[in-house]
């Protein structure tokens, strides 16, 4: 008789103890819980009655999915973003012994009809097989700054466009009337190959007279700004495409700086930071005034002076690398053969992969 009332003053113990648990008037000790938290998971009703659905944890509030557990805080893109730029300790390691083709366009049509031509169609496809063999396209300036970054395995390749013809770019008016880029030009089809892949890059500079340049719809100013604002660029190719050779320090100057002057004054303050040299030639004796100086009060200043050809740049690293006199390599056009020119180039990389400037991890 004893041992049964004893049993059933224990089963009602055992009862009290689990529904005093359930009330919320016994709590386990444990420092996740604490009575801090448990206030400031009171005041969820508030956050949702505003309508923003917040979600508090201690004293850290999360909107929309960005709940904090035990464990982990899910956090929503643009924050990981930012979290990722902020704490991104990832290395950009290459084989800074190859070499980084820098390519020379000058015009585009339909029909390849001489050397210096480059087809649409055969455009697009160069960026297929670009594309497809692991290349991908950067900024002139990055090059130079050596601010390089593409994706593991791949390889940067640098456009660049001389004299400012029409193929390679020409603004026309779409049927909202917006001045849009000429899906027959050069950007037309590196903006669509783009939109396919976005991956490959967006980039190239574009080296300039002041004659004239980009004949089509739209203003100067229109033009050089829509080239800018979506990341390319803009070089100096001289006002006149002069022959450095002959060219004494004051008409240097003047070819120089009046390129400079003008893109500056017609997009707010653009810096040219490259010269193209027409057809190749520098000056022997004035080269520094081509590579620096001042006219009309405003001083220019090209970190770059391009040569027409004919083998791959030196890496940004390289002891052989020299700014003033960097190699670029000849696009093919037409039936002609043309020494040393991209396809020659991609070709001997291919076979010897330890030439290219490759990203390795």
């Amino acid at each position: 008789m004893k041992k049964n009332i004893m049993l059933t003053l224990l089963a009602v113990y055992v009862i009290l103890i689990c529904v005093g648990c359930e009330s919320g008037n016994l709590f386990v000790s444990d420092e996740r819980y604490s009575n801090e938290e448990v206030d400031a998971n009171m005041d969820i009703d508030i956050f949702e009655e505003s309508g923003e659905k917040e979600f508090a944890s201690g004293d850290v509030f999360f909107s929309g999915e960005e709940m904090a557990t035990d464990n982990e805080n899910l956090i929503s893109g643009d924050e990981a973003n930012v979290i990722n730029e902020e704490t991104n300790t990832e290395e950009y390691v290459y084989n800074e012994s190859g070499k980084i083709i820098i390519v020379m366009f000058h015009k585009f049509a339909q029909v390849e009809n001489d050397e210096w031509t480059r087809s649409y169609d055969n455009f697009y496809n160069d960026l297929k097989y670009l594309y497809e063999h692991n290349y991908r396209v950067i900024s002139l300036n990055d090059y130079l700054d050596n601010n390089i970054k593409v994706p593991v395995g791949c390889t940067p390749i640098i456009f660049t466009f001389d004299d400012g013809t029409k193929g390679q770019f020409n603004l026309i008016k779409n049927e909202q009337g917006e001045l849009v880029a000429n899906p027959m030009s050069a950007v037309g089809i590196m903006e669509k190959f783009y939109a396919e892949h976005p991956d490959f890059g967006l980039n190239g500079t574009f080296f300039i007279n002041t004659t004239s340049f980009f004949p089509g719809e739209g203003t100067d100013e229109e033009k050089l700004n829509y080239l800018i604002e979506r990341g390319f660029e803009i070089g100096n190719h001289t006002s006149t495409h002069i022959n450095f050779s002959k060219a004494s320090i004051e008409t240097i100057k003047k070819e120089v700086g009046s390129v400079a002057n003008l893109v500056k004054k017609l997009t707010n303050g653009y810096e040219i930071t490259s010269l193209a040299l027409p057809y190749g030639v520098s000056s022997k004796e004035y080269k520094s005034y081509i590579a620096s100086g001042e006219y009309e009060g405003e001083k220019y200043e090209n970190k770059a002076l391009l040569l027409v050809g004919a083998e791959p740049a030196p890496s940004p690293t390289s002891e052989k690398l020299n700014l003033l006199s960097l190699p670029r390599v000849r696009a093919r056009g037409g039936e002609k053969e043309v020494a040393y020119d991209l396809y020659y180039w991609l070709e001997i990389m291919e076979k010897n992969p330890n030439l290219k400037y490759e990203r390795k991890s």
